[in-house]
């Protein structure tokens, strides 16, 4: 399987900072991230923080199909498929696709660490709402440590 850009960014960078970084949330505070074997284990998730690479690549391809631009999505309060938490947010088909919950479940929030990490790893844009996918690097250019 091919490694992604996603992927690549995302270990140099922690790789780079000892495998772990404090990620910036948007009004406030930090959480961690750590690189483990097959994601990122984040610290505001709970006994639930590990996030496959499957996550930042599937939302990396949905920006892509989406223009580059995606509404975030808010699994607080709704279940799948409710307003706010449409199959068409990055919330919703994350849940979906991922993790294989169907429409009237209720689903883990995970679009924070989500969008933290990937803004943070120069991404994507973590606007209020929605995320924008910034232009991706060509991967012959990308120097492997």
């Amino acid at each position: 399987m091919e490694t992604s850009i996603a992927k690549i960014i995302l270990t140099d960078k922690l790789i780079r900072l000892g495998n772990q970084a404090q990620i910036p949330l948007k009004r406030e505070g930090t959480f961690s991230a750590r690189l483990v074997r097959d994601g990122i284990e984040v610290s505001n998730l709970g006994t639930q923080g590990f996030l496959p690479w499957s996550v930042f690549e599937e939302t990396i391809a949905f920006l892509e199909q989406q223009g580059g631009r995606a509404i975030k999505g808010d699994a607080i309060g709704s279940r799948l498929g409710e307003r706010g938490l449409e199959l068409n947010t990055i919330e919703g088909h994350i849940a979906a696709t991922i993790y294989g919950k169907q429409p009237g479940q209720y689903v883990l929030r995970r679009i924070t660490p989500i969008a933290r990490i990937l803004d943070w790893a120069g991404l994507c844009e973590d606007q209020s709402g929605y995320l924008l996918l910034r232009p991706l690097p060509d991967l012959k250019q990308i120097k492997l440590i």
